[in-house]
């Protein structure tokens, strides 16, 4: 049983109502994450332009997303992202690989560079000079500032799901949580 309660709909804001309302599914994030509704609406909309607004590659988004998931030790956020992984065409050998990334070979130059930024950043709040310049060559700064902001979001979220336990839904890992939504090509 997670260690904060879920927010009730009936204690909902109309606008966190509508926002609740128009997903296909509630996940348990969003509905414990509901709980601060005076910024719910805004982390929604971040989210969501993450997933669908982002200029960078949706299978490097993913890639960092589960990595984080790694690195923060976040069990539903790694089994929540794997089938939206596999729907953006991350293969099941780079899933099975991200744990143990620096010894994989199916991961691109570019993918491996994903890898070692988000570790860095997970581990030391910055990436090194060196991977930095490394990154540069693969990535615009607009992708880069954007692959930071996953980073920080889906750490932000393992930590609201670490520290008040949320639970998996039954269904979890077998729901593409990207399902019907349009994402950038």
């Amino acid at each position: 049983m997670a260690l904060l309660p879920y927010l009730d709909e009936k204690d909902a804001s109309p606008e966190v109502l509508k926002i609740l309302k128009s997903r296909p599914i509630v996940l348990n994030v969003q509905r414990m994450t509901a709980n601060a509704q005076n910024i719910f609406l805004h982390r929604s909309r971040l989210s969501n332009a993450l997933f669908t607004q982002s200029a960078i590659d949706p299978k490097l988004r993913e890639i960092a997303i589960l990595r984080t998931a790694k690195d923060c030790h976040s069990v539903y956020e790694w089994t929540q992202h794997v089938p939206a992984a596999k729907h953006v065409g991350v293969k099941d050998e780079q899933i099975a690989a991200i744990e143990n990334w620096q010894n994989a070979r199916c991961f691109s130059e570019v993918e491996r560079l994903v890898l070692q930024f988000t570790d860095e950043v997970n581990a030391n709040v910055k990436a090194s000079r060196a991977t930095l310049e490394a990154i540069k060559q693969h990535l615009s700064p607009g992708e880069i500032i954007e692959l930071l902001v996953i980073i920080g979001h889906w750490r932000q979220t393992a930590s609201i799901l670490e520290t008040t336990e949320v639970e998996l839904e039954d269904f979890a890992g077998k729901v593409d949580i990207l399902e019907g939504m349009t994402q950038r090509k």
